[in-house]
């Protein structure tokens, strides 16, 4: 059977930067954004577009990480999508990040979640982004074979965990090309909160804003129990970024999941998603056996 893909970008990252009125070098109206706006705006408006463009009745949603996580958002914000989704197939779906194992990406995200006050008075509302004189010096240092299989693949290490043999040298050399691509310093704080809260909840602007914006002092979580479209979760039990406690948990709030999957590699991580050599072993088999039961013909 052959499926009709479409890949939708999430806006402001290196290659999603156009807006019909805003610049993004000169008004920071355009990064006042985080995953809630690419979950309530962004990806509906891409079902819509993909739904009119080809007559289907839904489509088969596959979302890794962050891709994952505003699937829920979605869901739970807005119910008039439930209809128009098959199944969602969830790869390491990014929710709360309370039990988050990377030093180094915890690191991060409390200096955005700290700092962003101080960042938004300096003018800075981009994080990191590809052409950054950090990414580009690890494209071009990476480039190298040999430092691309000892330097950079410690590097990746630091981020996510150590899988032996399982993403190929070469793919390293390409992926810090194009690693980190970019978001807005508000998306990042927001994960940054994420990291102390045992809930999936929206922004936290704090107190004040908060009781404008949501009508709380707290801000509220997310309705998981109002997500009934069916779910497949795929993730592995060596992912120190969406770990398998993170995970579990909010699968565990989810009213119609068809299949929790742990991939059988033992060391299988957040990255080996997308860049190992066996995603076509371990995860593609899985994605295919739901896309199959939920697809029909001028279905996706």
């Amino acid at each position: 059977m052959c499926y009709d893909l479409w890949v939708p970008n999430v806006r402001g990252n290196y290659y999603s930067k156009k807006h019909i009125k805003l610049d993004p070098a000169k008004d920071p109206e355009f990064w006042d954004f985080s995953t809630i706006e690419f979950a309530y705006y962004d990806i509906p408006a891409s079902i819509d577009y993909i739904l009119k463009h080809t007559m289907s009745d839904n489509i088969n949603y596959i979302g890794y990480s962050q891709g994952g996580g505003t699937f829920l958002m979605m869901n739970s914000e807005r119910p008039e999508y439930h209809y128009k989704i098959g199944v969602g197939i969830l790869l390491a779906p990014a929710t709360r990040l309370t039990y988050t194992r990377s030093q180094l990406f915890r690191f991060l995200l409390d200096y955005y979640k700290a700092n962003l006050p101080y960042l938004y008075q300096i003018g800075i509302y981009e994080a990191p982004p590809q052409g950054g004189i950090v990414q580009e010096i690890a494209a071009f240092l990476c480039k190298n074979y040999v430092i691309a299989d000892t330097i950079c693949r410690y590097f990746l290490s630091l981020i996510d965990s150590f899988h032996p043999g399982s993403v190929e040298t070469e793919t390293i050399r390409v992926f810090i090309g194009h690693f980190p691509a970019g978001t807005s310093v508000k998306n990042m704080a927001w994960y940054g909160q994420t990291l102390n809260v045992d809930m999936f909840q929206k922004f936290d602007y704090g107190p004040s804003r908060n009781l404008e914006m949501y009508g709380t002092a707290q801000p509220p979580p997310f309705n998981l129990s109002a997500v009934t479209v069916p779910v497949v979760v795929i993730h592995g039990r060596n992912d120190f970024l969406t770990s398998p406690a993170d995970v579990d948990w909010v699968t565990s709030h989810l009213p119609n999941v068809l299949e929790d999957y742990y991939i059988v590699d033992p060391l299988w991580n957040h990255f080996d998603v997308t860049y190992s050599q066996f995603t076509a072993r371990y995860v593609l088999p899985k994605i295919k056996e739901y896309l199959e039961k939920f697809s029909q013909d001028g279905d996706m």
